[in-house]
């Protein structure tokens, strides 16, 4: 194992201790009372992301340890490891997409400023 896959490894691993820690805590709140808070209802909203959180950790865990890591579920195509290691649970290369979304969206301007607006503060 190279040494980026060894780091994403052991983040993974601890990831999937933290996950694991997090569902018992929380399944230890829930209540089978008949009527629902909204607590109680935040509690299983929240238990149902991490169990979906620790089922994808632990794939990726299952797929190192196999030696498919990294590669594209749709496309049969190598994923570039410094795109695995910032998003280790990947599956496709589709889910880089969201990611550089979210960078784009971030910083584009809004719609009603002028490129120079972000600058008018420094003016003199």
């Amino acid at each position: 194992m190279n040494g980026d896959l060894e780091t994403i490894y052991m983040e993974l691993l601890q990831m999937r201790e933290e996950l694991q820690s997090k569902l018992f805590e929380y399944a230890s709140l829930r209540s089978p009372a008949e009527h629902v808070t909204f607590d109680q209802a935040k509690t299983t909203t929240l238990l149902y992301h991490i169990k979906e959180e620790l089922q994808d950790v632990s794939l990726a865990i299952a797929k190192i340890e196999q030696g498919t890591y990294g590669i594209c579920e749709a496309t049969g195509l190598t994923m570039p490891i410094e795109q695995m290691s910032i998003l280790p649970t990947a599956r496709t290369t589709d889910d880089f997409l969201y990611h550089k979304q979210y960078e784009k969206k971030a910083f584009t301007p809004y719609p009603h400023e002028s490129n120079d607006s972000h600058f008018e503060a420094f003016r003199m």
